[in-house]
């Protein structure tokens, strides 16, 4: 089951405090990126945060997936999706235990 658009403008709106975000679809989904940063994904219509350990205590459900085989990500908490500032916080969290991305290669 694919993404719809409704859930992605919502989602827009939710994340309205988070600077530079952008999503991008990938197969029926989403990543979502802050400022070219991967930072979540969107399956199914359903929010998943990328987890570090030292966010992973801030969601009540630690072992959800937003695909089979994908690695540290979990569904955003639902009372998040109404607070925008409590979702920007754990964003900027979770932009912050984050790796820097890797720089891109140069073309040949």
């Amino acid at each position: 089951m694919a993404t719809s658009k409704e859930t992605i403008e919502f989602l827009r709106d939710a994340l309205a405090l988070v600077p530079e975000v952008s999503f991008r679809p990938m197969m029926g989904e989403y990543c979502v990126y802050s400022a070219g940063r991967v930072f979540a994904l969107v399956c199914d219509d359903t929010l998943f945060l990328k987890t570090t350990p030292a966010t992973l205590p801030l969601f009540r459900d630690k072992v959800t997936r937003a695909y089979p085989g994908s690695k540290n990500t979990a569904q955003a908490n639902a009372e998040w999706l109404d607070d925008r500032e409590a979702l920007a916080e754990v964003v900027s969290k979770t932009l912050t235990s984050l790796p820097p991305p890797k720089p891109k290669r140069k073309p040949r």
